[in-house]
């Protein structure tokens, strides 16, 4: 059972992170060039990779289900 709600965590946190991505690129996309922008860039490059992390692990944690 622990494993089964570690999944649903790591998807709901996945999920969390998605829309929070979402929303910085549409703040991205109207804010104007500058350090502001690029900054918004470096953020949501981060959270991307934090994403990624969260797949990976999701996806470990299925085949050890398994």
């Amino acid at each position: 059972m622990k494993l089964t709600e570690d999944l649903d965590q790591l998807a709901k946190e996945a999920k969390a992170l998605s829309n929070e991505i979402g929303m910085l690129k549409k703040r991205c996309n109207r804010t104007p060039e500058g350090d502001d922008k690029e900054k918004l860039k470096a953020d949501i490059k981060d959270k991307q990779f934090q994403a990624l992390f969260y797949v990976e692990k999701i996806e470990n944690l299925s085949k050890a289900k398994k």
